[in-house]
């Protein structure tokens, strides 16, 4: 990484000293600027995000109970109402340097519902929107009017929830990945 940053560097040093004044700026103040650009460009963190959806299938045990798998889905997929989702997106850091402050937002995908619970994601701190993705809280709460007139604070209902984001603490380091999970009912 350090040849790289070095011949970069070195080139623009070499090509401004044979070069004026343009406009009343310094050559060398513009090339080293186009410089730190093309170094910048060349040494930043590139997050791949990689999507996949399975659907549960539960199916008879030979105990008399259920069994869950979960059925990968690719292409054209039909669900239907009842049917629960997993989503699993996996984040890649594919470029030098490290991504600090990843956050990953997901939206709830429409004529779905979220399962409350179901997010997860090891080193991140997970919040939820019911706004569209205005505002996120760990614990999203509403107001509901009591039959007796008075306004309560309480949990937002799962149908509410509109988007998940995982907040990493850490910096995602190059060439590291995290997997962030969350589920949703089919209306």
């Amino acid at each position: 990484m350090m040849k790289r940053f070095l011949s970069v560097g070195l080139g623009v040093l070499a090509v401004a000293v044979g070069l004026p004044f343009v406009s009343g700026t310094p050559v060398f103040a513009n090339l080293q600027k186009a410089g730190e650009a093309l170094v910048q460009r060349v040494f930043q963190p590139q997050v791949k995000l990689v999507l996949s959806a399975e659907k549960q299938v539960i199916t008879p045990n030979t105990e008399g109970g259920q069994e869950r798998t979960w059925q990968t889905l690719e292409g054209d997929v039909t669900v239907r109402p009842g049917d629960v989702l997993r989503y699993t997106l996996v984040s890649e850091n594919a470029g030098d340097k490290p991504a600090a402050e990843l956050r990953i937002n997901q939206p709830i995908p429409k004529q779905t519902t979220f399962v409350l619970e179901s997010a997860r994601a090891n080193g991140a701190k997970l919040s939820y929107s019911i706004d569209g993705g205005q505002t996120y809280s760990e614990k999203p709460m509403i107001e509901v009017t009591q039959p007796d007139g008075t306004v309560e604070i309480e949990p937002a209902p799962a149908e509410a929830y509109t988007h998940v984001q995982w907040d990493y603490r850490e910096s995602l380091q190059p060439m590291a990945s995290v997997k962030a999970v969350y589920e949703v009912a089919v209306q």
